[in-house]
Order: C-alpha cells, then sequence, then structure tokens
C-alpha cells in the first residue's frame, strides 16, 4: 500500500510542471521579435490588461516605482548582436527592463544584466545598468499592455511601448552586416565587363555585365538592360566573402535590400576575376559570365 502511495506521488509531482505550465494567467506571456540586417531584436514579456482600472499611471503602477514594463517575471530584452537604442549602446545579450516612472516630466528607462528577477523586486540602481531618459506621450487607449515595431528600416526599428494611454517610443539602430563602401585596391580584381549566360538559354550572344568603380563602390550594369532587371542596374555589389557578393539595393543612400538568392561567386586567377556564376539560396545554378577579352 505504502508502495503505491509513494508511486502516486511520483506520478502526480510529475505532471505537476505540465499543469502548471498550461494554467490560464491574468496576465499572459507573450513574445515580440524583429530581425533588422541579420540582428534580432526580441521583447519577451507579460500582458496586463487594465481592466477598467483607472488611472493605470499613478494609480495602479505609482509615481516614482522602479516598475517593470509587463507583469510577473520581469520585461525582458534580447539583442543577437550589438545594437543603439536612443543613441546609447547596448550590447549583445539579454537584459531585464524597467521604467522608474515619474508623474511629471520623462521617465528614466533602465536595463540590468540580472534576467530572473521578479516584477516586485527591481533591482537596486548600480554602475553596471544602462539608464537613460524616455519620454512618456499620451495616446488612445490601449486596454492590453503592449511592445511592438511599428515602423522597420534598413538600419534600426522603431520600438513602441503602450499602456492604458501612455506610449514611449525607441529609436533602435544595428550597424550594417556588409559595408556598402569598398577600397579600390579590393574593387580592382573584379573590375570589368564579363559575358553572361542565363542557364539553359540557347541564344548565341547573351548579355554583357559589366563592373565598374564609383563613390566608393563596386557597381554593375546590363547590356542589353532587361526591364524585369531595374532595381538592382547600377546598383552596388555587397561583398559577402573574398570572392562572393549579392547584389543590393539602395535607397537614400542606404540598403534596402540585398537580394540573396543571387549570390555572384567569382573565380580568381593570378589576382583577378575570370569568371563567375551566379546560384540561388539553395545553390541551384542560374547562369555564368566570363571576362571579356
Amino acid at each position: 500500500m505504502t508502495s503505491l502511495k509513494y508511486g502516486s506521488l511520483v506520478a502526480a509531482l510529475a505532471l505537476a510542471p505540465a499543469a502548471v505550465s498550461s494554467q490560464v494567467r491574468a496576465s499572459e506571456r507573450a513574445t515580440v521579435s524583429q530581425t533588422v540586417d541579420a540582428t534580432v531584436i526580441t521583447i519577451n514579456y507579460s500582458r496586463p490588461e487594465a481592466r477598467g482600472r483607472k488611472p493605470v499611471f499613478g494609480k495602479v503602477v505609482h509615481w516614482g516605482e522602479v516598475w517593470t514594463p509587463g507583469a510577473n517575471w520581469a520585461t525582458t530584452l534580447d539583442v543577437s548582436r550589438d545594437v543603439m537604442i536612443d543613441g546609447h549602446a547596448v550590447k549583445k545579450g539579454k537584459y531585464s527592463m524597467w521604467f522608474v516612472v515619474h508623474e511629471k516630466g520623462d521617465w528614466t528607462f533602465v536595463l540590468d544584466t540580472l534576467v530572473q528577477i521578479y516584477h516586485a523586486s527591481p533591482p537596486d540602481s548600480n554602475t553596471e545598468q544602462l539608464r537613460w531618459p524616455v519620454r512618456p506621450k499620451d495616446s488612445d487607449f490601449r486596454e492590453i499592455l503592449t511592445w511592438s515595431f511599428p515602423e522597420v528600416r534598413p538600419d534600426g526599428a522603431l520600438l513602441l511601448f503602450e499602456w492604458s494611454t501612455t506610449r514611449i517610443t525607441m529609436n533602435v539602430t544595428v550597424a550594417p552586416s556588409h559595408p556598402l563602401t569598398i577600397a579600390r585596391a579590393d574593387a580592382e580584381p573584379f573590375i570589368g565587363s564579363y559575358q553572361f549566360r542565363w542557364e539553359g538559354d540557347t541564344a548565341k550572344n547573351g548579355p554583357t555585365i559589366e563592373l565598374y568603380y564609383d563613390r566608393g563602390m563596386l557597381l554593375q550594369r546590363y547590356t542589353p538592360f532587361p526591364d524585369w532587371y531595374s532595381l538592382i542596374q547600377n546598383q552596388p555589389m555587397v561583398r559577402i566573402n573574398n570572392a562572393w557578393m549579392y547584389p543590393a539595393i539602395i535607397r537614400d543612400g542606404k540598403i534596402w535590400e540585398m537580394v540573396s538568392d543571387m549570390v555572384f561567386e567569382f573565380k580568381i586567377a593570378n589576382g583577378r576575376a575570370t569568371s563567375f556564376e551566379i546560384r540561388d539560396d539553395r545553390d541551384n545554378l542560374l547562369g555564368a559570365g566570363a571576362r571579356a577579352p
């Protein structure tokens, strides 16, 4: 009999984590994530609701309080590469997020490297924290606390906090993973004209692809010029290793998109590109070019 009771207890304990993790919570957990030029920015947080409580700030969240912008366990920010937030350097890693809320003027945004913290036990102020002022603004009513990325740019994103009638925006910028510019000496081996042919094309004479150097960039152009290629005509080639490049599309002087399904793979002999193949993102051969005499 004792053995049977013990076995039942073990079974109950084994089921406990699943039961706990599946329970309904007043503030359900959520995750929002945004990728910007290979940098992944992730917010993990619980989402409290106003539920008729007014005002939220000043009554539910008290003035002067150090408050995680969420509920239960502290809201966290995870960045896969170094970023800048509102001009402040944030190194790759995971942080708990806090606001010091004030009735008037700016609030203080705080990032702390301690992440497994319950909301009722905020970390003490210390020199390792990142802290800077943020400006709360009035907004339309938002019943449930929400983090989002309403704007995404080639070099960053807008991070938005909203709850009740308050919103706060923060600007995230990332360093480019592949620079647009290239030194003339590094571009020199690729400059020139190449006779090109699409895979399976039986035409006797294919187009010419010319690579040329201008304004610190290695650019490309087709002759004759196919209409469907207009987005990348006279656009830069972005180097991803010593002999591979993507065509890039730039807008306002920044990379808007890298055409990753057209990888130019060059063959180099005696310090000079002699030919290339274009392959898609599944390594299928799309076409090939050889340097013109």
